[in-house]
């Protein structure tokens, strides 16, 4: 975490890393600064890790999602709808869009599935998402592919 004006050569404010933090190639990032809460993609991992907003150095995330019911693979892009608590989750291995409650945890099924097919078929139409936003104006998710 650096400050938002940092330049140059400048120290981080906060720093995450060791084995405790289960991180494995960390992809997307997302805070949510209601709930004090970081939310991170750990592709190689296949799950999600939520981090309290000051932790620092080899710390334990406070919730994992993770398992067979997650249906994640290889995680990449997060987005929080903070409207409707959710958090949304672009999966770069099985190419889908999961849908989980912003307080899910463990091996927790995704509310809802985003894929243009089924999960043993080949998907067409999402080949390779690595993001995920929403428009508030036209109400669209965006994913880029």
């Amino acid at each position: 975490m650096y400050r938002r004006t940092a330049s140059g050569n400048t120290p981080p404010l906060q720093v995450i890393q060791g084995p405790k933090t289960q991180l494995n190639w960390p992809a997307g990032i997302v805070i949510d600064e209601r709930r004090g809460e970081i939310y991170v993609a750990n592709d190689t991992g296949n799950s999600v890790l939520v981090f309290r907003a000051d932790a620092s150095g080899d710390v334990a995330p406070i919730r994992v999602i993770k398992g067979p019911d997650t249906e994640l693979d290889a995680p990449g892009g997060l987005f929080l709808d903070t409207k409707n608590n959710e958090l949304w989750v672009s999966n770069y291995g099985n190419h889908s869009l999961n849908v989980y409650a912003l307080t899910a945890d463990g091996n927790t099924a995704p509310l809802r599935r985003i894929r243009s097919g089924p999960l043993d078929s080949r998907a067409l139409m999402i080949g390779n998402p690595g993001a995920v936003a929403y428009d508030t104006k036209r109400e669209e998710i965006l994913v880029p592919n």
